[in-house]
C-alpha cells in the first residue's frame, strides 16, 4: 500500500522552459503594476500635504516658474468668475482697535492691535498674509488710505501699529472710518478678507475705546440716487408695486451711460419681476405695475426688495442700489407712495444667502486648487516665453475666460 502511493504521487513535474519564461513574466509584470499603483498614490498623498515650494524642490523644477504659473492660474479663474477670489458668503472674522479723539490736537488716533479667525485666502485655502487699511469717508483733509505692515502666513495676526487722522470736531458725526482687512499678494492686487465701516458719529469720545468689530462683505459707498414708488393691497391678497422713477443713479463707466431698469421680489415666494431697461438715462421713468399674491398674515414675516441694475451688454449687470422695505409698517388701508434712498444692503440682515451661486464659487476654487497641486495642464506650468494665449472654459457654469500673454507676462 505504502509503495503504490509513494509510486502514484512521484516527483513534481518541472515546467517546460516557455511555461517557467510566460509564469516570470506574468509576475514581473503584475509586480510592476502594483509598484506603479504604489508610486501614483504614494505622490498624490505627497502633493496633497506639500507646500508648493516642497513641491517643486523635490521635483527640481524651478519655484519662480511656478509663481509664475500660479499667478496666471489666478488671473484665469478671476477672470472667469471674480467671486472666486472674493469672501465667500459672509465675511468671516474680527479686527480689534482702539480709537481716542484729541479734542486739543482735532486729532483721530487709532491703533490697529489684532484680527482674528479670517478667511484663507492663499490658493491652497490654508492662510493668508493680512494687513489692515484704513480711510476716512468723506476725506476732508486728503489724508488717504493707511495701512498696517503684513503678517505673513497667519488668520490671527498681531499688528500694534498707531495711526492718525485729521478731523475736527463738528465733523465727527457725519464721518465714516473704513477699515478693510485684505491677505497680501505679491503677484497682483490683495484680495479682499473683510471690511468693517464704523460711524463715528454713534462713538463716545469721552475715554478710549477699545473693541472688536466683525468683519463684513465688501460696501460700495459710491452708490446714489432715490427710487419712487408706490404700494397697494387689493383684497384678499394682491399686493400691487409700481415702480415710477429713479433719480440721481451715478455713471461707474466715464465711456457709457447707464441702462437701469429694476428688479422687484419679496424672498420667499418664487417670482421675480423686472421693467424695461432704460437706455442711457441718469433719471429714469418706468411707470410699471406688478402684481404679488400675499395673504395679509403673511406681512410681518416679508419684505419687498427693488434692486435697480444697469443692462450690461456683455457678463453680469452692474449693481446701482437696493431698498429694502419691512411691509409689516404697511398700511393696507392706505398703501404708500414715497421715495428711498438707494444704497448698498448686501450687509444688511434682511440679505439672504445665493445658495446656488456660492457652490459655482466653490467649485472654481476647488478647481483651481486642483490645478495647483497637480500642475495641470502642462501649458500653464512651464516657462511662459513668447505671445500666447491661455483660455478657460466651464460647461457647468457657462462661463470662460482668457488671458493673453505677452514675453512671458500675463496682460
Amino acid at each position: 500500500m505504502g509503495s503504490a502511493n509513494s509510486s502514484t504521487s512521484g516527483p513534481a513535474r518541472e515546467p517546460a522552459p516557455h511555461e517557467s519564461a510566460q509564469v516570470e513574466q506574468n509576475f514581473r509584470s503584475d509586480n510592476e503594476r502594483v509598484m506603479q499603483l504604489a508610486r501614483a498614490m504614494t505622490t498624490a498623498k505627497k502633493r496633497r500635504h506639500q507646500t508648493p515650494a516642497s513641491l517643486m524642490a523635490s521635483q527640481g523644477n524651478d519655484f519662480e516658474t511656478y509663481n509664475e504659473s500660479i499667478f496666471i492660474l489666478k488671473q484665469l479663474f478671476k477672470r472667469m468668475d471674480p467671486a472666486v477670489t472674493k469672501t465667500l458668503g459672509d465675511a468671516k472674522g474680527e479686527v480689534k482697535l482702539s480709537l481716542k479723539y484729541d479734542k486739543r490736537r482735532s486729532m483721530l488716533l487709532v491703533k490697529v492691535v489684532s484680527a482674528r479667525d479670517l478667511s484663507a485666502k492663499d490658493i491652497r485655502g490654508r492662510t493668508s498674509d493680512p494687513f489692515v487699511q484704513m480711510e476716512l469717508i468723506p476725506d476732508l483733509h486728503d489724508e488717504g488710505k493707511k495701512s498696517t505692515q503684513y503678517v505673513k502666513k497667519t488668520l490671527n495676526p498681531t499688528f500694534n501699529e498707531i495711526f492718525t487722522f485729521k478731523l475736527s470736531e463738528e465733523d465727527i458725526a457725519e464721518t465714516q472710518l473704513r477699515v478693510r482687512v485684505l491677505s497680501h499678494d505679491p503677484f497682483g492686487k490683495a484680495d479682499f478678507i473683510g471690511e468693517n465701516i464704523i460711524q463715528l458719529g454713534s462713538m463716545d469720545f469721552s475715554d478710549i475705546i477699545t473693541s472688536w468689530f466683525e468683519l463684513q462683505p465688501e460696501t460700495d459707498l459710491g452708490i446714489q440716487g432715490e427710487l419712487e414708488i408706490t404700494l397697494t393691497y387689493q383684497l384678499p391678497d394682491t399686493l400691487k408695486v409700481r415702480v415710477h422713477s429713479a433719480e440721481g443713479l451715478v455713471c461707474r463707466d466715464a465711456k457709457k451711460m447707464p441702462h437701469p431698469y429694476v428688479k422687484v421680489l419679496i424672498p420667499g415666494i418664487h417670482k421675480v419681476e423686472e421693467t424695461k431697461v432704460q437706455k442711457k438715462m441718469l433719471d429714469p421713468v418706468w411707470e410699471e405695475t406688478f402684481d404679488f399674491t400675499l395673504a395679509q398674515e403673511e406681512f410681518t414675516n416679508r419684505y419687498l426688495v427693488l434692486h435697480v441694475l444697469d443692462k450690461a451688454l456683455v457678463g453680469d449687470s452692474e449693481d446701482m442700489g437696493q431698498v429694502f422695505i419691512d411691509l409689516d409698517n404697511l398700511d393696507i388701508s392706505q398703501g404708500f407712495s414715497g421715495k428711498f434712498p438707494l444704497a448698498d444692503l448686501k450687509n444688511s440682515e434682511r440679505t439672504r444667502t445665493k445658495w446656488s451661486q456660492t457652490a459655482t464659487v466653490q467649485e472654481f476654487r476647488e478647481a483651481m486648487y486642483a490645478h495647483s497641486v497637480y500642475r495641470y495642464p502642462g501649458l500653464v506650468f512651464q516657462k511662459q516665453r513668447g505671445n500666447k494665449v491661455l483660455t478657460v472654459h466651464s460647461r457647468k457654469a457657462g462661463s470662460s475666460a482668457k488671458v493673453r500673454i505677452v514675453n512671458g507676462v500675463p496682460t
